[in-house]
């Protein structure tokens, strides 16, 4: 029989007499106290100590004994470690040489490509912040955002300089660097990528990566800045449950943590195994687990940038990684793969997913795929936030139960509380899932009020994350994901990259229109893009089109929200449905969406 306690004062009494020995710890009945995912961990991984480095000292004293080993493979292209380091320095050199020094902010607008990384990590020993932004932001967020963090330079990869070249002069930065996709390629790869490219010329303003390293040749050695625990490392984008972008401000220590829990947790890994790389750095997985938790643990990343399904289903194929982590976004594309009868997938030691969850009949649809390919391994499925360094639960193959997103990892703690109360549940009691971590973000960059929204402190005197997601932890220690307390859904641009996005976001911005009345936007199924935005509105007397309107608000949209966000349909109605007690009816407006498309 479980512990009962009257109040939270009594609870944490309880807490400080087992901590201080003098009484025995007992069952209580409550996750946070009888923490049941600690059974799955060594010792050595409950008491390890925590790295306090920087993220380049981190990986450096990981590899440098093994400088031969190749850390990257980018379109067939080795890169050792030993190499890296060296392009690493060149750019450390380079950022010092155009004036960019410690607290600075170098704004990275990228994909995955070695120079990219060599800019995270060459920031990071002069003890600047790389401020990575997404490739679909619109003209208006791209100057917002520069202009917000005072960035002193701007690291832009060629395929959106189109777009940076009409905002340039509001942009306010002094230092282009621009980033071909092409630049790490094998000579021919190169000559065939330039010749299909047409590349933008490159004005006074702007600088190539070739010729910003040079500007680092008369430089004297670098001079690695100091650890401090404080200092933002990186800030990463997130809209939250609201759809406006705030900086996840993450420190060195966040993310070291994140990648030592996975060091220590007896996950099955190698030196040298091939990590399959496809996530992107402006999410805060991409810089995690993509980047720094494969070079902590010294695995070979096979770099991918080609964000299509068919096309990540092409290199998971040739390549035939021995890690490979995804959206579920990406599974019916490898599974449906028309040259998948080769798949040879024996080597195979982790196949993960995050950001959204699958149903059981998935999971098991997935299961079967991999074992009549050979791989005698799980789908795993883990849970995380950008605010809490991307992840804090994850499946293991020898940690696994089947509809959850794994156990927490071994340096996290996890509760559930009421959402209107707050008052902490028992096990199997659903409610807010919320999180104390060493990951946990320092906070919103330049936005006090909507850190302390979602970070408070208890009467622990612990600061917990409250995810706004619902969920429920068993007996067993694993995390249960039950929904989200606000509307948040997953999309597929036309790149590939998969992005969140938030009806009232859009809802917000169109009522900001003084033609329209109501706006109601739901999400709906696609089977080019997971789900696409639909906005039905009833617009004010006018002497307007509907078309003409429809137009208008689809430019509107194209301004003032990123590429993914913007709705796939927007119709005009004569009159928004509502519920009995005066809200959107969105399931009727869901129903006329779907038997919309379903007619054509």
């Amino acid at each position: 029989m479980s512990r009962e306690f009257a109040n939270d004062v009594e609870k944490d009494l309880y807490l400080r007499k087992v901590a201080l020995g003098e009484i025995k710890a007992e069952m209580t009945g409550y996750p946070s106290i009888d923490k049941p995912w600690i059974k799955y961990y060594s010792e050595e991984a409950i008491n390890s100590t925590l790295p306090e480095k920087t993220l380049y000292q981190y990986i450096y004293d990981n590899n440098k004994e093994y400088q031969n080993n190749n850390a990257i493979n980018y379109f067939g292209k080795k890169i050792t470690y030993g190499k890296m380091f060296e392009n690493i320095e060149k750019a450390a050199k380079a950022f010092k040489a155009i004036g960019i020094k410690e607290g600075d902010i170098v704004t990275i607008m990228s994909m995955q490509t070695p120079e990219t990384i060599y800019c995270i990590y060459a920031l990071n020993r002069i003890g600047a912040v790389a401020n990575m932004i997404y490739m679909t932001l619109s003209e208006k967020e791209i100057v917002e955002t520069l202009k917000k963090t005072e960035s002193k330079a701007m690291v832009v990869l060629s395929v959106a300089l189109e777009k940076v070249n009409r905002i340039q002069t509001e942009i306010g930065v002094k230092n282009i660097i621009v980033v071909s996709p092409a630049d790490s390629m094998k000579y021919l790869m190169r000559f065939e990528y330039n010749l299909k490219i047409k590349s933008s010329k490159l004005n006074n303003n702007y600088i190539s990566y070739k010729e910003f390293i040079k500007k680092g040749n008369n430089e004297s050695q670098i001079i690695d800045a100091l650890y401090d625990k404080s200092r933002t490392a990186v800030i990463v984008y997130t809209s939250g449950s609201t759809g406006e972008p705030k900086g996840v401000m993450l420190s060195n220590y966040n993310l070291n943590a994140v990648a030592h829990q996975y060091k220590v947790s007896g996950m099955k890994y190698e030196r040298g195994d091939t990590f399959f790389n496809m996530i992107p750095p402006f999410y805060g997985f991409g810089i995690s687990i993509g980047m720094n938790l494969a070079f902590t643990l010294g695995l070979e990343e096979i770099l991918w940038i080609m964000l299509d399904s068919e096309k990540v289903a092409e290199g998971f194929a040739k390549y035939r990684p021995n890690h490979f982590i995804s959206g579920p976004a990406f599974l019916d594309g490898i599974m449906n793969y028309k040259k998948k009868k080769r798949y040879d997938m024996s080597n195979l030691v982790t196949f993960a997913g995050g950001g959204e969850s699958i149903s059981i009949e998935k999971e098991n649809e997935v299961n079967d795929f991999l074992s009549g390919h050979g791989a005698n391994i799980k789908y795993l499925t883990g849970y995380g936030m950008t605010e809490l360094g991307a992840t804090v639960c994850t499946g293991m193959n020898h940690i696994y139960k089947q509809g959850t997103v794994g156990v927490p990892l071994s340096a996290v703690e996890i509760k559930i509380v009421e959402v209107e109360t707050k008052k902490e549940l028992k096990f199997n009691e659903i409610g807010e899932i919320c999180f104390e971590a060493p990951n946990t973000m320092l906070g919103y960059y330049k936005n006090d009020n909507a850190t302390k929204e979602i970070i408070k402190v208890h009467q622990d005197g612990k600061r917990w994350l409250h995810t706004g997601d619902l969920g429920m932890i068993d007996e067993d220690g694993f995390v249960h994901f039950k929904g989200r307390i606000k509307r948040i859904s997953l999309t597929r641009d036309k790149d590939g990259v998969v992005n969140r996005i938030f009806p009232d976001r859009v809802e917000q911005l169109f009522e900001e229109c003084s033609k329209i009345k109501d706006c109601g936007t739901i999400v709906i199924p696609d089977e080019e893009r997971v789900n696409i935005l639909v906005s039905y509105i009833t617009v004010k007397n006018i002497n307007k089109s509907k078309e003409e309107v429809v137009n208008e608000l689809m430019e509107y949209a194209k301004a003032n929200l990123p590429e993914h966000s913007i709705p796939a349909k927007i119709m005009v109605i004569d009159k928004m449905p509502f519920t009995q007690n005066g809200k959107i009816d969105y399931v009727k407006l869901e129903k006329n969406a779907m038997d919309y498309y379903d007619r054509k």
